[in-house]
């Protein structure tokens, strides 16, 4: 006899109702704990945002009034020293008074955030080109040369008031005052790119007529006369050692004629430094005096002021290291029976295409920015 057996079917595995784990209220959980984390970094990003908007705008207002104090230092030493565009041609250098109201009217030529400047302090003295760290101070010393620093500031009652803010001033930060501080001066040249005249002059000779001790360094007067002592610069086959000066190719070994007219005309073609070697020439060169005196104070004034370099030693036909580079004023030049140029050492040369740091023997730099 048969029996039947009863299967009982098994539910599909995709039709297995699952059991309850929770992982809903696990995700719920999640999710409001992410919503915590953004409530509490939003005022943060929010904060760096601001941070970052604001710093920006300070920042460019901020080069902006750097880039005033810069040009208003500059344009004040170009006037330190007696110029005819400075109207002070007589003064006696340095000047400081000229200077600074040229400072003052160099000032409201600048706008920052949209506003003229009209406020900044103007303070002149000296700057130790070996010790910047003393700022500029009023006695001066060996190492000094004069010096104009300007400084702008945008605060309350200053120049349309401090830099207002943007996102910042949720914070309670609704502005920022800013200021910016250049110093310029003018040095002694170490380095002159163009435009020296092809003479050099020794050393000997600037130590009689030239008085390195005073501040400024300056030409030392005559008693006679109370003014520079008129000097006549001629070769060593005239004058001797000392007081003497030679024709200079400058860094080319060239012994002629054509070669010095052309360089009394343009100048040294490559730059010379304190230390590099110059050319001196040999024999006088009578016909190149007529050159100078044609651009001297008794021609076309061409040459009234030149800067030259100084050696020790002018034997000729060698190189002969430049020690310092010197001012002289040109009154003219003797090419008959006298043979020599004619001038007094001075501070009035324009200053050349120059840099560095040299001994003050007259000769200037352009107005320079220092740190």
């Amino acid at each position: 006899m048969c029996t039947a057996v009863k299967i009982k079917a098994l539910p599909h595995p995709h039709m297995v109702p699952k059991k309850k784990t929770g992982l809903v209220q696990v995700k719920k959980n999640q999710q409001g704990a992410a919503l915590i984390l953004v409530t509490i970094a939003l005022p943060v990003l929010f904060g760096v945002t601001a941070l970052a908007v604001d710093f920006a705008y300070a920042y460019v207002v901020r080069n902006e009034l750097q880039n005033a104090s810069d040009a208003t230092a500059l344009a004040g030493t170009g006037c330190l020293y007696p110029r005819t565009e400075c109207g002070n041609s007589t003064s006696s250098a340095p000047d400081f008074t000229t200077a600074s109201s040229h400072a003052n009217t160099a000032i409201s030529l600048n706008k920052s955030a949209g506003t003229t400047i009209t406020n900044g302090s103007i303070r002149t003295g000296y700057w130790d080109v070996t010790n910047p760290s003393i700022g500029v101070h009023a006695l001066p010393a060996a190492s000094d040369f004069p010096a104009i620093q300007v400084t702008i500031k945008k605060d309350t009652g200053l120049n349309g008031g401090p830099v207002n803010t943007f996102l910042a001033s949720i914070f309670g930060v609704k502005t920022v005052p800013v200021t910016s501080t250049a110093t310029a001066i003018i040095a002694s040249p170490g380095t002159v790119a163009q435009g020296l005249l092809p003479v050099v002059m020794t050393k000997c000779m600037y130590d009689n007529y030239w008085n390195s001790s005073s501040y400024p360094p300056q030409p030392k007067n005559d008693p006679t006369t109370g003014k520079p002592y008129v000097i006549k610069i001629g070769s060593s086959y005239h004058t001797g050692a000392c007081e003497a000066g030679q024709w200079t190719s400058f860094g080319v070994d060239s012994n002629n004629v054509p070669t010095i007219r052309d360089l009394i005309t343009n100048g040294n073609p490559t730059p010379l430094s304190i230390g590099d070697s110059t050319w001196i020439q040999p024999g006088t060169k009578t016909t190149l005096f007529s050159s100078i005196n044609s651009c001297s104070a008794a021609g076309d004034k061409s040459c009234e002021y030149v800067t030259i370099p100084v050696v020790v030693n002018i034997s000729t036909h060698s190189f002969a290291p430049i020690v310092a580079f010197a001012c002289l004023h040109i009154d003219l030049a003797d090419g008959g029976s006298g043979k020599y140029i004619q001038a007094e050492m001075s501070t009035k040369c324009p200053p050349l295409n120059s840099s560095g740091v040299g001994p003050a023997y007259g000769a200037i730099t352009p107005p320079r920015l220092v740190q």
